[in-house]
């Protein structure tokens, strides 16, 4: 009785449906140990399901004090699922299919507080000023959330990520904060064509300007989720708000706008953009 993958956008009819028909072919499970250790295992299996997909549509919540507590619910949850399917195996290797179940819930959960809002490059190139205005007026505005943006005076290519923000707790940003950020980024600098609306995504990705010093300097940006392993390379999105508190942004350096185009490269396995909003 293996775990099936299930797309991420099922409604709840859905998901009511594939439960029930779970449950249904637990019954013509073997009337052995294991039979009985798979239909005791089925009640875990759509705990950890229902919460993956419920995380999913958490940001419709409101106000910040349900997300809180639906994330603290939801963690209860996923242990005690978890738990359950470790001691249903406790004398052998957990299946990898249950694995992959918690580990999705664990994944949905963090999304939840480690994703945001992401804005990319439209143009060819975009390079911005600092942002000590755009700072102000955000902290006037009672934002309190995180912040990133390009660093100053630097340049960034075509389909780049250019800034990234999230509420606390991992809300997305009201439309007040997201126009005034996506406004810097498209009239802050030299933009040609600047930045696209915002997408959610489930982690901040990061820039590395990787270098050849062999080939005389930078080579290509690698674009990569800021919770993997940290590659080498320079980071090109810098934090300008943690908290809701300014961070020190350095100043432009001069001639680092005028590098030639380079390779905007993606990790392989990088899935961390939603869709826009």
């Amino acid at each position: 009785m293996a775990h099936a993958e299930l797309p991420r956008d099922l409604t709840w009819p859905g998901l009511l449906a594939h439960w029930t028909a779970l449950a249904q072919a637990s019954l013509a499970l073997p009337k052995d140990a294991e039979g009985q250790r798979w239909r005791d295992a089925v009640p875990a299996i759509i705990g950890l399901h229902a919460i993956a997909h419920a995380l999913g549509e958490l940001d419709k919540l409101t106000p910040e004090d349900d997300r809180a507590v639906a994330q603290d619910r939801a963690s209860i949850g996923i242990q005690t699922h978890a738990t359950t399917l470790h001691m249903l195996w406790k004398d052998d290797d957990l299946h990898d299919e249950l694995r992959a179940l918690i580990d999705d819930a664990r994944t949905a959960l963090a999304a939840t507080r480690e994703g945001g809002v992401e804005w990319c490059v439209v143009g060819e190139r975009l390079v911005v000023d600092h942002p000590a205005q755009l700072v102000s007026a955000l902290i006037g505005a009672g934002f309190k959330g995180d912040v990133y943006l390009p660093v100053p005076g630097t340049v960034l290519f075509q389909s780049s990520p250019a800034a990234f923000a999230r509420g606390p707790m991992g809300e997305v940003p009201s439309p007040e904060v997201t126009g005034v950020i996506r406004a810097y980024l498209n009239n802050g600098g030299d933009a040609v064509g600047g930045v696209g609306g915002h997408a959610r995504v489930h982690a901040m990705r990061q820039v590395y300007r990787q270098f050849d010093f062999g080939k005389g300097g930078p080579v290509r940006d690698l674009v990569q989720p800021m919770n993997r392993p940290l590659p080498a390379g320079q980071s090109q999105i810098v934090p300008a708000l943690i908290a809701g508190e300014a961070r020190p942004v350095t100043l432009p350096i001069p001639g680092m706008a005028g590098i030639k185009p380079l390779p905007v490269v993606f990790a392989e396995d990088d899935q961390s953009a939603t869709v826009p909003i």
